[in-house]
Formats: C-alpha cells, sequence, structure tokens
C-alpha cells in the first residue's frame, strides 16, 4: 500500500470516528465565531505557544480570559495603555507567560502591531491580505516582518492560521498553502507513515507533507488533528 492510500485511509478512519477525539487542547470562552474578541483570542496566546505543552497553554489562556481583572490583555487598546510590569505580572499569573520576559515582550509588540496598524482587530489585518494564505504568509513573513516578532517565523504563522481556520469563521483562500505543522506527534506519525525519515528537519517534514497531498482533496491543515489523535492513540487502528 503506498504512502498516500494509507494516509487517505487513516484520514477517513478519523472522520469514521474510529480514531478518539481526545480532550480538545484549545479550551475557549463561548464567543461568537466571527467577533473580534474571538479572533483576539486565537491571535495572541498562539504567538507564544513554543517549547511549552499546547494544552497547559490554552488552559492558562482560558483561565487568564475568565478572571476579569486579567482578561484586559487580550484587548490590545488596552495593553499599550498599561506598564510592562503589569502585563509581565498578569500574563504570569496562570502561567500564560512561562518565559516571563520574552513572552511578555511577544504579547506587547504584537498588541502594538495590531493597534496601531489595524485599529485593533485581526480582522482587518486579514482583511489587507484578502483572506489569501499566500498573501499572508508574504505579508507577515517577508513585507512586514519586524512588526510581528516571532509570529512571523514559519511555524508559528502556520500555527496561527491553523488555529484560525479551525475556531472562527474565516474563510481563507489557497488554504492548503497553509503547512501542516510539525509537532512532536506529526513527525512521529510522519515515520510511521513513511512521509519522512529521521534525516529531514522540520521544515523538509512540512514540505514533505505539502507534496504528498498537493494532488489529493486533503490539506495539510486539514491532517493535522488526524496525526494529532492517532499518536496520541497510540498509531491505532494501524494501516
Amino acid at each position: 500500500m503506498n504512502t498516500l492510500v494509507r494516509v487517505k485511509k487513516l484520514y477517513k478512519l478519523f472522520h469514521d470516528g474510529k480514531i478518539p477525539k481526545l480532550a480538545q487542547h484549545e479550551v475557549h470562552p463561548d464567543l461568537d465565531l466571527g467577533s473580534r474578541e474571538n479572533y483576539l483570542y486565537f491571535t495572541l496566546p498562539p504567538c507564544i505557544n513554543f517549547q511549552r505543552h499546547s494544552p497547559l497553554m490554552w488552559k492558562s489562556a482560558l483561565q487568564t480570559w475568565n478572571d476579569k481583572k486579567t482578561r484586559y490583555l487580550f484587548f490590545p487598546e488596552k495593553v499599550v495603555c498599561y506598564s510592562r510590569e503589569k502585563i509581565q505580572k498578569d500574563l504570569v499569573k496562570y502561567n500564560l507567560a512561562l518565559q516571563k520576559n520574552k513572552h511578555t515582550d511577544i504579547w506587547i509588540a504584537i498588541s502594538k502591531t495590531l493597534n496601531k496598524s489595524f485599529k485593533n482587530d485581526p480582522r482587518n489585518l486579514l482583511a489587507t491580505t484578502n483572506n489569501d494564505v499566500v498573501n499572508i504568509l508574504q505579508f507577515i513573513q517577508k513585507d512586514h516582518k519586524k512588526d510581528f516578532t516571532h509570529l512571523s517565523g514559519p511555524k508559528m504563522t502556520n500555527y496561527w492560521l491553523m488555529i484560525l481556520s479551525q475556531y472562527t469563521d474565516i474563510k481563507l483562500n489557497n488554504n492548503h498553502e497553509i503547512s501542516i505543522i510539525p509537532d512532536t506527534h506529526v513527525i512521529q506519525c510522519s515515520l510511521k507513515l513513511n512521509v519522512s525519515n529521521k534525516k529531514m528537519n522540520s521544515v523538509e517534514v512540512a514540505n514533505a507533507w505539502k507534496k504528498l497531498l498537493q494532488k489529493s482533496d486533503i490539506t495539510p491543515v486539514q491532517m493535522h488533528p488526524v496525526l494529532w489523535n492517532w499518536s496520541r492513540n497510540n498509531f491505532k487502528p494501524g494501516v
């Protein structure tokens, strides 16, 4: 059985309910999918979701949101009015910021960019690019890289777009251009499925998935939850 056939079989098993969907780790408040608040909630935390346990990060994000004294952190127009010391203290309160200085600085920088250039609304940023993935990647990673500290990194931009595509009402053009996010689970699955080998770095793994799926009706971003849950289910059922 060739690799693409195995991947398609795995995709079908997942959507047929044969691979258990483990607890959703992107926990979030019950917000309107198209609201500014929802877009902000799914924009700022992804900027600091690196080198950490993702489910715990989202748990911390929800705790920070639910606390009325720290909820201001999700509103750029409010963040820019407070001192770095207060912002840092409040980001640390529920461990939303683990790298106390770096995470704080990233949060402030992205908030300032949204405040200065996009009227405190990620939807305005996306509208600038016509909601087109190719344009978004060009805009953030190249044309305005200095304005999007850390979010401009290849993994982070694609991760953010993946999150938006799942938890907001956005309709992205060219969503097949969103890279799969080669975290530990994806890398392990990639090896199991012979999509990659141990010598490949994360960028090469992502490119291998893009190449494999380019002639199929499955996009890389659609495979991410499949692989994540398959890995967490000890690669059962086998394909």
